[in-house]
């Protein structure tokens, strides 16, 4: 809904397309859906590269503050990291 592409809504559901089989799409499964615009399955692949781009980053920040809690549990001390605004 939030790319105004209500349309899809109906067969996505029937199909039930949860959100990770969302993330599996392609062109064709996608056409299989009844996205027949070429646009639309442009537009629905980009957002779905932008949404695991996001998502790593969140799975590498998340690995990070593990490492750092791991470290800090390991050693007793908290590890900071000091920025320079210089």
């Amino acid at each position: 809904m939030g790319m105004n592409m209500e349309q899809y809504i109906t067969e996505f559901t029937a199909m039930n397309i949860d959100g990770q089989q969302l993330m599996q799409l392609d062109s064709e499964k996608l056409k299989a859906l009844g996205v027949s615009s070429q646009n639309d399955r442009s537009t629905i692949k980009k957002k779905l590269k932008d949404i695991r781009k996001t998502q790593e980053k969140l799975e590498k920040q998340k690995e990070k503050v593990q490492k750092k809690e791991k470290e800090v549990r390991k050693t007793g001390r908290v590890v900071t990291t000091l920025e320079s605004s210089c």
